[in-house]
Order: C-alpha cells, then sequence, then structure tokens
C-alpha cells in the first residue's frame, strides 16, 4: 500500500468523510459513523458544502457535549464519593465507573445523531437509511484533495491533552521546589490550583500541609495531614499531626495526643522515637522532671543495643540541659561532651522532626 492509499484509507474513517457516491446515488454519512442516509439522486456540489457545515456543527456539538459529561461525571461523582468506590469491590467499581458514563455517552450520539437526521429530512430531503460503508473506489478526489489541505483539529486536541498529562505529573515536583526553596506562599497556591482540579491527590495535600505548617496556619495544616490520611487509605501521617497539633493545643492535650500515638505503635524502634519526641516537647515546656526520666529511659535502651530510631546524640544533649537546669552539673557536662562526641558538626535543636519535609 502506497502513502497516498493509507492517506485513503484515513480518511475514510476519518469525519471529513461525509458522503460517497455510487450508481448517481448520494449516501450521507450519520454522526454515529455507522449510520448512512441514501439519496437516489447526485446531490450538487453546493447541497454537499452545505451539509459538510452542518455536519462538522453536529459533531462539535457532540464533542462538547462528551467532554462537558466526562467532567461533570468526575467532579460531580467520582471525586465526591472517591473513598466510598475504593470501598467497593473491584467488580463493582470497574461496572460503576464504566457502565455509567458509557450508557450516558451512547445516549448522547443517540440524540446528537436522531437532531442531524431531523436536519437532512427537512433541509436536504427524504431518505433511505442504510449502512455507511465507503470505499476508496468511491472517493470524490476533489473531497479527499481538501481533506488532505485541512488542519487537523486533533494535532490541538492532543497537544492539550500532552499538557494536561505534563501538568498532573510536573506540578507536584514543582511544589515539592518551592517548598525545598522556602517559598511557602507560592507552594501554597500552586497546590490550592492543583487540589481545585485533583482533589483526591494525598501527596499534594502533604505539600500544602507542610507549606501551611511554615507559614504557621497550624489547624489547616493538620486538617491537609488527615485529608492525606484518609486520601491514602492509611494512618502514615498521624506523627506529622501530632507534631503539627504540639504547636498549638494545650499541654495535657498535646501529652495525651503523644500517648494515644505511641501507645498504637508497633514498631519498637518507632515508638522510642515518639518517646524522645515527647520528651522533647516536656523540656520545652518546663517539665523537666518528667523529661529527664524518658531520657534515662531511652538512654538506657540504647546502651542495651536495642534498636532506636531517634537520634543518641541529640537525647544526650537534651538530658544535659535538664540536668543543667536542675542542677547536676557534673552529669550536664558528661552528656554535653557524649553528645559533642556522638555528632561534633550537629546543631542541636528542640524543634519537633515529627513534620517531615515532603
Amino acid at each position: 500500500m502506497d502513502i497516498n492509499e493509507y492517506r485513503k484509507q484515513l480518511f475514510l474513517k476519518s469525519q471529513f468523510c461525509t458522503y460517497y457516491k455510487v450508481n448517481n446515488n448520494t449516501v450521507l454519512a450519520g454522526i454515529m459513523r455507522s449510520n448512512g442516509y441514501r439519496y437516489a439522486v447526485s446531490l450538487p456540489d453546493e447541497k454537499l458544502k452545505e451539509v459538510n457545515k452542518v455536519y462538522r456543527r453536529f459533531t462539535t456539538l457532540l464533542n462538547s457535549a462528551v467532554a462537558v459529561e466526562i467532567i461533570l461525571y468526575v467532579y460531580l461523582v467520582i471525586f465526591p464519593y472517591y473513598l466510598e468506590f475504593m470501598n467497593l469491590p473491584f467488580f463493582v467499581v470497574v461496572m460503576l465507573l464504566s457502565l455509567i458514563p458509557l450508557v450516558a455517552l451512547y445516549l448522547t450520539y443517540v440524540v446528537v445523531n436522531s437532531l442531524y437526521e431531523n436536519y437532512l429530512a427537512r433541509y436536504v430531503g427524504t431518505f433511505q437509511k442504510m449502512k455507511f460503508q465507503p470505499k476508496t473506489k468511491y472517493i470524490e478526489e476533489k473531497a479527499f484533495q481538501e481533506y488532505i489541505k485541512t488542519p487537523r483539529k486533533s494535532v490541538y486536541v492532543l497537544a492539550l491533552m500532552i499538557l494536561i498529562f505534563f501538568s498532573y505529573i510536573l506540578t507536584p515536583l514543582i511544589i515539592n521546589s518551592l517548598n525545598n526553596n522556602g517559598k511557602f506562599n507560592s507552594a501554597l497556591k500552586l497546590a490550592n490550583t492543583y487540589l481545585t482540579f485533583m482533589p483526591v491527590a494525598p501527596e499534594v495535600y502533604v505539600q500544602r500541609a507542610y507549606a501551611k505548617f511554615n507559614l504557621k496556619q497550624y489547624k489547616e495544616a493538620v486538617e491537609d495531614y488527615e485529608k492525606a490520611n484518609k486520601y491514602s487509605f492509611s494512618e502514615e501521617f498521624n506523627p506529622d499531626i501530632v507534631g503539627v497539633k504540639s504547636y498549638y493545643l494545650p499541654y495535657d492535650q498535646t501529652i495525651s495526643e503523644f500517648d494515644n500515638l505511641i501507645a498504637l505503635e508497633k514498631n519498637k524502634a518507632y515508638k522510642y522515637y515518639l518517646m524522645s519526641e515527647k520528651a522533647n516537647y516536656q523540656l520545652k515546656n518546663k517539665k523537666y522532671n518528667e523529661a529527664l526520666g524518658t531520657y534515662n529511659y531511652l538512654l538506657a535502651l540504647y546502651r542495651k543495643g536495642d534498636k532506636v530510631f531517634f537520634s543518641p546524640s541529640l537525647v544526650y544533649n537534651n538530658r544535659g540541659i535538664v540536668r543543667k537546669i536542675l542542677g547536676d552539673f557534673s552529669g550536664a557536662q558528661v552528656d554535653f561532651t557524649t553528645a559533642k562526641k556522638m555528632c561534633p558538626e550537629c546543631k542541636f535543636s528542640l524543634d519537633s522532626t515529627m513534620i517531615r519535609k515532603p
């Protein structure tokens, strides 16, 4: 098959192929491409040109209706009921997410095709229904040449789809870069825009929560971390939530949050890390004896060789602070020296490390 023959095959399958003539009869294409309408005369070129214009208007109407249906289905059904869908059996989800839109699309095609049939009957004349089956031998050369010269709208549609795809992929990376560079307002604005169009993206909720935390919008950050948990079907961000809450909740309430989180944690090494964060919080709030007891317990575990996720040098340093405040100057000096030996370059801080950078 040569290139010209290949192009003709493409032409037959395209919406530019709206008619063909055979045995002095004209067969017009329907909006549903399998439908054809035969006229027992050879329609004049002016009439065919007018029919082509109207046909394209109807296909534009169809494409617009389909696009609106898809958008409405996504934003009024899929996103609002996303969690409910995900809790259903897989085959039920497949049925709901495919059968409903397919039925809606089919009905749209039927309605638009019916409108087009009414136009043909009123403005062109009576026709006989048949299958639209064009062949290359029936192609009129002038119609084919017009197809060759006409710009393809599909190219623009494809370009738009590529743009949307890369926006979907790259925007979270841009938000992450903005957070890493301390541009939290810009990260927040971009995350707001992204979540307006994609409100079920847990990783972007985390990025927005981190930006809000750094902008001291603590309660709003907690809400976003909770949404990240919800849409990721996990409790992965519970430590981040407690970390943020420690910046605005009353002391007793925060300690209760720590205790609940520690009690639920099954990984012992991570449980010890959470305990170290709780002790740091107690130190910040001048609960020195409570903090000292926790630090002693954790360092005993570390010296015994238990696996731990907390920073031993930080715990030594912070116990040194507590000892110094409580008057144990020699013990404090030993702890400070140990911490410095373990990590000479460290700059120790009481800031929570539970709020992780995305």
